[in-house]
């Protein structure tokens, strides 16, 4: 049955350390995080589907001057993951300094991982395969 996407659910699974994406079931593409539609066929029939947790680094930067919510845990990474499913996410990236940001290389091999903010939230991470 088609479950409503939600960033809410979302943003709990990777609290609980359980990332999932959404896939189309008339298409098969994988969504993450959740809308409401398909972005490949615009379909709305959409499952909860596990992810390999796999993927490449497509692009990154640095954050130096953060929003008061994450000003303790400056400077660091958030990147866009592109999921050997396809899917492209955003997340930290862990494993590397960020102040050394010329030792990131674009297409790095990576895989999912948590990292726990100095608040105590968790956030999606990957880090190098």
């Amino acid at each position: 049955m088609s479950e409503l996407p939600s960033v809410e659910k979302y943003k709990k699974k990777i609290a609980e350390r359980a990332f999932q994406a959404y896939k189309c079931m008339d298409c098969g593409a994988v969504i993450a995080p959740p809308l409401g539609v398909c972005y490949a066929c615009g379909g709305s029939k959409m499952t909860w589907t596990s992810v390999s947790g796999k993927g490449k680094l497509v692009s990154f930067t640095v954050i130096h001057v953060a929003p008061d919510e994450f000003v303790a845990e400056a400077p660091y990474f958030v990147a866009i993951v592109e999921l050997d499913e396809g899917a492209r996410v955003a997340a930290r990236l862990a494993g590397f300094d960020p102040l050394k940001p010329q030792e990131v290389k674009l297409g790095t091999r990576l895989v999912l991982d948590y990292v726990q903010g100095k608040s105590g939230k968790t956030y999606l991470a990957f880090r190098p395969a």
